[in-house]
């Protein structure tokens, strides 16, 4: 069965850092979301919880074919 690699923890660190980024560009910066605070913090955990929806799909996905 395979496992995670070092490039699947790096990568999601890397995620982190470009969903902050990308929610502090769109909502504050384009005033995207009504421009406040509290909405650039729901679309950053969006993005995060989006990507670790992600890994959890991937690892059912090597069991099953594992």
């Amino acid at each position: 069965m395979k496992e995670f690699t070092l490039v699947d923890y790096s990568a999601f660190g890397v995620w982190i850092l470009i969903s902050i980024i990308l929610s502090y560009i769109l909502v504050r910066r384009l005033n995207l979301f009504g421009g406040g605070y509290k909405n650039q913090r729901i679309l950053t955990i969006g993005l995060i919880a989006g990507h670790i929806l992600y890994l959890v799909w991937k690892k059912l996905w090597l069991i099953i074919v594992g």
